[in-house]
């Protein structure tokens, strides 16, 4: 799930303190025309969907912030924390919410309430408030004072479910702040009883299951860092996150004016939340499926100028929002599973119609909808599914994962029906039963998959990895161009590799080249275009490896492009690497861009595609596979439509991603709707 609709928002009492910098806002005293004039300049600023706002003792100056915020787009929330932290008139004890005597308890709500009638003169829709220091705060931590504290824990109870019945009576939000839970080091701490998430976790779900459904929870990058917790207090938090603030907060490296509670700006000395940070912390936002606001809590000193602070804090934000480990994380919980795609039931019909009506997959074949023009915009995005004939089925640590019929051809129609790629590369059995597949889903639902598809056969397959010949690779899907022809196929494919250095194979690279060279030429006769893979490999220990030298690929590309007396209709498909402008202009013919050993990590594939695209005119799509196919625990369908956007639609990384990542709840089922 993507962060990029999250509204953004602002806590302006802390960007603009005062004349100077001086703290006056969260003193509720602070000089009107500064303030008037910042609030002027924040509402014009289409950055900030929700300007958060604190208390302000001057009636007239009220009456003039009003006017402007409802005269304005912008949504407003109310922090009542800083007069709960100045607490100027000392008649409350300093646990506020959470103390142990009733009276000052009662002083702290009503406090609230007065606070709740001021949010309501500036429209706002959410009122935050702080639990009140820990009143065993300072204590050695013994029986003594873990009662206390589940004293006080029962005591705020009591305070926010007046205030929760307060705050729906008047439709506000009620939101806790998790607060520092202090530090016996120097700096500001607030020694807040809510400083754990946990135990603000626990109070809101109490609050919900007596039906305040109006109460939550705030948390922010700073506190949470402070108090050692992180993106698994997120997780923890998530059913009632109402808001979530970015802020930085200072370790004991710091200046001493900067530590505890500051929020100071990003980038100071002894900064604890750095931009890899946040995208962590963004991760599991993402990953629970926050929608709510993301706020920038930082508050200048001296002569920063405030201006600049929020901007650095805005743009370290929303470069953790368009992160692509964000924007590619899967919500929780979330994992495509092939076996429900395509059920045990549908696989075994395969096997039916195989053994009734032989000549089906030649009828289908035969009477196919096919596209008039090959590339209609000139560019092309197939799926390649031919790897376990050439004996490769291993997918990182699983060693026969595309040895699995039902997996492996529930991944492929997947991507078939329910992204917009161009079409399929397989060899002769896969063709076959995705055919068949096509037919069952037509006669059940009406709905035809392959309807304009490319279908390109896969021909030379004997180089079986592993065996000493492995160079020896000669056609034995589709054995000839008039086979691909006679199955009304659109073309066909063809593997040729070698050693650049040499080796003692390397006579049997040369038989095979010679043999793509014939098919090249056969298949021009037939007017069919032809999708050749010349790879540079090298042998290891293990078994032969592409070689990712540039200089080698752009020797393979010349070799390939001199094939047979016709190159009109050759097609190349050759692997990303660097330096990859350099191999683009190696040839003129039209380049699709493979993906290699499927890594994990698809998004990183879907980058490698754009800036490959990046590289030529002549770099003109994809022919990608085990990328696509097991892309993680992803919607293979969600990384294949990301490619077509980057391809066809020439959108980014983050943009296709985005788009694409709809489609995890569209389609589930093969027979579904």
């Amino acid at each position: 799930m993507s962060l990029d609709k999250n509204p953004r928002s602002l806590v302006f009492y802390l960007a603009y303190p005062g004349p100077g910098n001086l703290d006056g806002a969260s003193r509720s005293l602070i000089d009107p025309d500064y303030l008037l004039r910042h609030l002027d300049a924040t509402l014009r600023d289409k950055r900030f969907h929700y300007i958060e706002l604190t208390s302000l003792k001057s009636r007239s100056l009220r009456r003039q912030v009003a006017e402007r915020l409802k005269a304005s787009d912008k949504k407003i929330a109310f922090h009542c924390q800083p007069v709960q932290w100045t607490n100027e008139e000392n008649l409350i004890d300093p646990a506020d919410l959470c103390s142990l005597s009733q009276v000052h308890r009662q002083r702290a709500v009503d406090r609230i309430l007065r606070l709740m009638d001021e949010a309501i003169e500036y429209g706002a829709e959410a009122v935050f408030v702080a639990s009140g220091r820990n009143p065993a705060s300072g204590q050695p931590y013994d029986t003594s004072s873990a009662v206390i504290e589940q004293q006080a824990e029962q005591a705020l109870l009591v305070s926010l479910r007046k205030l929760a019945i307060e705050a729906q009576q008047r439709r506000l939000n009620l939101i806790l702040s998790v607060g520092d839970a202090g530090s016996p080091d120097p700096g500001m701490w607030r020694h807040q009883l809510v400083g754990p998430v946990r135990r603000g976790v626990a109070l809101i779900e109490s609050l919900r299951g007596e039906g305040y459904d109006r109460v939550g929870l705030a948390l922010d990058s700073a506190t949470l860092y402070l108090n050692n917790e992180g993106s698994q207090a997120i997780a923890h938090a998530a059913p009632f996150l109402m808001w979530f603030h970015v802020a930085n907060a200072v370790g004991a490296n710091g200046e001493p004016v900067r530590r505890g509670a500051t929020y100071p700006r990003f980038g100071v000395p002894g900064s604890l939340v750095q931009s890899p940070d946040l995208v962590q912390l963004f991760s599991t936002l993402a990953a629970v499926g926050y929608t709510g606001p993301i706020g920038i809590a930082v508050r200048p000193i001296g002569t920063e100028v405030p201006a600049h602070v929020v901007s650095v804090a805005y743009e370290l934000l929303e470069e953790a929002a368009n992160d692509l480990e964000v924007i590619s994380t899967l919500p929780i919980g979330f994992a495509f599973r092939a076996r429900n795609f395509l059920t045990e039931e549908t696989f075994a019909e395969i096997t039916r119609l195989r053994v009734e009506k032989p000549e089906l997959i030649m009828e289908e074949l035969k009477n196919r909808k096919k596209r008039s023009v090959l590339a209609p915009d000139g560019r092309l995005v197939i799926l390649a599914a031919d790897h376990p004939a050439r004996a490769v089925t291993r997918v990182g640590p699983h060693a026969t994962a595309m040895g699995h019929r039902l997996d492996y051809l529930s991944r492929i129609a997947r991507c078939l029906l329910a992204s917009d790629i161009d079409g399929l590369m397989a060899t002769s059995d896969v063709i076959d039963d995705v055919v068949l597949l096509n037919y069952l889903v037509r006669q059940l639902t009406g709905r035809n998959f392959l309807d304009n598809k490319v279908l390109i056969g896969s021909m030379n397959r004997t180089g079986l990895a592993g065996t000493e010949h492995e160079m020896m690779d000669r056609p034995s899907s589709y054995m000839t161009g008039k086979r691909i022809k006679e199955m009304n196929l659109d073309g066909g494919k063809l593997l040729w590799r070698w050693v650049p250095g040499g080796e003692k194979n390397d006579r049997y690279a040369l038989e095979t080249l010679e043999r793509v060279a014939r098919a090249v030429e056969e298949l021009a006769d037939l007017g069919l275009p032809v999708f050749v893979e010349p790879l540079p490999v090298q042998k290891t220990e293990t078994g032969y490896r592409t070689d990712l030298t540039p200089d080698n690929i752009i020797k393979a590309v010349g070799i390939a492009s001199a094939l047979g007396y016709y190159s009109g209709r050759i097609w190349l498909k050759i692997p990303y690497c660097e330096d990859f402008a350099r191999v683009a202009k190696a040839t003129t013919l039209p380049v699709l861009l493979l993906g290699g050993e499927a890594t994990g990590k698809p998004v990183l594939t879907v980058l490698d595609m754009e800036r490959g695209l990046g590289a030529g005119p002549n770099i003109r799509g994809c022919l990608i596979g085990r990328n696509v196919l097991f892309c993680g625990e992803d919607d293979p369908a969600v990384i294949a439509q990301a490619i077509y956007l980057v391809v066809h639609q020439r959108l980014s990384t983050p943009e296709a991603m985005r788009q694409a990542s709809a489609l995890r709840t569209k389609c589930v089922s093969l027979l579904g709707a």
